[in-house]
């Protein structure tokens, strides 16, 4: 069975798709990767099918389509892409009708994503669910699918704001419909070590919230973006960057991490 993993933070520019995009090139190079794009924006869909994606893509061929009672073939939703062993479920703007708001309320429509999941993961080794900035129905539904969720956190004051938001929904989702979900941790993305205030916020998350911080980030770097650009991770697009290697040692640390939880069951948010 797939690890599963969401990428949620209440708060946007965090650097959630970016880290999912990358992610799934080191992910890849392992074993077959899915990507689950439930943000309506669609970024990461566009990431690598196209800026048009989002808006050309029906409803009936995206993730929405998991949302309508009269949808029966998921299977149909899986598309490869141009990357080996990363495929992709798109993400399409048709989902903004679907994300409501208190989504603990919705019935059944909380597990459609966990038993999609259940139905996929064993042809994938990791699934990736990047979320919207928001916990609707879509990343609520992400939480309910996950094995662990990862946080990430811009190192300064805005975006460190969604995590005293984000610990709460975690605990309301194991007190749920998943118990089962586990932190995996805090992701410090975005980080300039040239810059001082990241540093100091840095070291304050260290000191909060100790080891449920990743030891390793994800840096500022250009060629992290040229990648996107590109349609491909930046472990294909630029391999012996600084970045790339940045990259890939923190996919090491999060594989050690959920191998870690699974043997111990432990890091539940307290």
């Amino acid at each position: 069975m797939a690890l599963t993993i969401c990428m949620l933070n209440n708060k946007g520019g965090v650097g959630k798709t970016s880290t999912c995009h990358h992610l799934s090139g080191e992910f890849a190079k392992r074993g077959r990767v899915l990507l689950l794009d439930v943000d309506p924006q669609a970024n990461l869909t566009q990431g690598f099918l196209g800026s048009q994606a989002g808006s050309s893509i029906p409803a009936h061929n995206s993730v929405a389509a998991l949302f309508e009672d009269s949808f029966t073939d998921p299977q149909s939703l899986i598309r490869p892409t141009a990357v080996k062993n990363i495929f992709l479920v798109p993400g399409s703007r048709a989902m903004q009708r679907h994300d409501a708001p208190c989504p603990e309320s919705a019935g059944d429509r909380q597990l459609v994503l966990r038993d999609f999941v259940r139905e996929a993961g064993t042809g994938f080794e990791v699934i990736l669910i990047d979320c919207p900035p928001n916990i609707y129905l879509s990343a609520w539904c992400a939480l309910v699918a996950s094995d662990v969720v990862i946080v990430p956190v811009q190192p300064e004051d805005y975006g460190a704001q969604g995590i005293a938001v984000m610990r709460e929904v975690i605990k309301a989702v194991q007190a749920g419909p998943n118990s089962a979900l586990r932190l995996l941790g805090y992701l410090i993305t975005m980080r300039n070590r040239r810059l001082g205030i990241h540093t100091v916020y840095e070291k304050t998350l260290r000191d909060l919230y100790g080891p449920d911080v990743f030891a390793h980030d994800v840096p500022l770097a250009t060629s992290l973006k040229e990648a996107i650009s590109m349609r491909v991770p930046i472990g294909v697009y630029k391999p012996r960057t600084k970045a790339a290697k940045a990259v890939s040692r923190l996919a090491d640390e999060i594989l050690n991490r959920a191998a870690s939880f699974t043997a111990t069951g432990t890091r539940r948010v307290a």
